[in-house]
């Protein structure tokens, strides 16, 4: 019966074609929605005539569905397909959806020889497109490994990234990136030094420069297809970065302008950031610059749950919206305040003029190391990640943004990072 509902000779790639890949990240999620829309309804459709479809696409645990029920097997089909396929490029979940059940049965088997042999043609056809943009990338004054440091300070240093398809915009070499990055230094002078609680004086960020006195720029092209990439494309970045690229100094932060799309205009933690150039947020430089200086603060840890005002484990504010340079370019309770035990951005190790016994962000958000900052707030926090170290620990528990050194592969068996062997937890 399923056989003869599978059509053939549609305009849709994946109409009708059942999927093979191994899906086991995705298996129970999607075994859910095809019990609750179409199983659960079996004997209605039935009696009604009709038949129901469930398409979907899986990314490792991120995936994307649709189903669809009706009369017309070819228009219940391709109706299912294409809300599938929206739902697949809204989310970046980075797929092609397939056929994934018609009624009762489970269409989607595993085929391990066609799935190789799938793979197979995708890493030929990978091989190809980064020999032809190795070509096409080398450019004049362009850099494609962070050059020697001028100085062994703590610093942040830029890259100009594309996916693997992505038009290059020579944003690293045309000077365009490097206008925006001083500006954001422009900015934070001013703003520092008119922070109410701060101590008066301008401070911006130390930013990793040449020899010959430019910016520091990597161009990056990242092994993966912009459709391919995480719905939250840091995902896929970050461990491209640290593990292929190497760019796994603790004592810097990178970051990003990709000139690609995502979920977010921006998103950034401890060791690494990104403002995504192409997405709907970012229509002018104004708009970069904006995002920028407001990624780069949460590269500083900030805010932590007890800085005044900050929503307890968002690192944002909950209640007073534009001090963090994310409008009118004012830095509020974050840069600096009264608070006792409790950070403040003014005392970061990556600003200069650097104040007396200054904190890395490093240190207290990967290594869970508070050392002499002891605000209940944050401790409580502490003790929670302390409770079960052996357990897996969740993304959301944290005292401020995330560490984006963390190690997920090990991450079922504690709080773990790259770079150190064992449970930062346990310790």
């Amino acid at each position: 019966m399923v056989l003869g509902l599978l059509l053939g000779g549609n305009a849709y790639a994946g109409v009708n074609e059942p999927g093979m890949t191994s899906i086991a990240g995705c298996e129970k999620a999607l075994n859910l929605q095809h019990e609750k829309y179409i199983k659960n309804h079996l004997k209605e459709l039935i009696k009604k005539k009709q038949t129901g479809v469930l398409y979907a696409s899986c990314n490792d645990d991120l995936y994307s569905w649709a189903y669809h029920t009706g009369k017309d097997l070819k228009k219940t089909h391709k109706k299912a397909y294409k809300q599938c396929m929206k739902y697949t490029k809204k989310n970046n979940v980075g797929k092609e959806c397939y056929l994934y059940a018609v009624n009762e049965e489970i269409v989607w088997k595993y085929d391990e020889a066609k799935a190789s042999a799938t793979l197979k043609t995708e890493l030929a056809e990978a091989k190809a497109l980064e020999e032809k943009n190795l070509k096409m990338d080398k450019k004049p004054g362009r850099f494609f490994e962070d050059q020697p440091d001028v100085n062994d300070d703590y610093q942040i240093h830029f890259n100009y990234l594309l996916a693997a398809d992505s038009k290059d915009g020579e944003m690293d070499i045309n000077g365009k990136m490097e206008k925006i990055l001083l500006k954001v230094n422009e900015v934070m002078l001013k703003a520092t030094a008119k922070n109410k609680e701060g101590d008066g004086i301008a401070r911006k960020y130390k930013f990793d420069y040449r020899a010959d006195g430019k910016l520091d720029i990597t161009f990056v092209r990242m092994d993966k297809k912009k459709k391919e990439l995480h719905k939250w494309a840091n995902n896929d970045i970050i461990p491209f970065l640290n593990k292929v690229k190497g760019q796994k100094n603790i004592k810097k932060i990178y970051y990003n302008f990709a000139d690609f799309s995502n979920i977010d205009g921006g998103e950034a933690g401890v060791g690494y950031g990104t403002s995504y150039l192409k997405s709907s947020s970012m229509g002018s430089n104004e708009r970069k610059l904006i995002i920028t200086l407001h990624e780069l603060l949460h590269t500083q840890g900030m805010g932590y749950d007890c800085v005044p005002g900050v929503k307890s484990g968002n690192g944002h504010y909950g209640s007073k919206p534009g001090y963090m340079l994310e409008s009118g370019k004012k830095i509020g309770p974050v840069y600096a305040h009264t608070i006792e035990g409790c950070p403040q951005m003014m005392d970061s190790v990556y600003l200069t003029p650097t104040r007396n016994d200054p904190y890395d962000p490093y240190v207290l958000n990967c290594l869970l190391d508070l050392g002499k900052y002891n605000h209940p707030k944050l401790l409580k926090k502490l003790n929670k990640i302390k409770e079960k170290p052996d357990k897996q620990i969740s993304w959301k528990l944290r005292y401020s943004t995330s560490c984006r050194y963390r190690d997920w592969e090990r991450a079922k068996g504690g709080y773990y990072i790259w770079g150190v062997e064992d449970n930062i937890a346990a310790r």
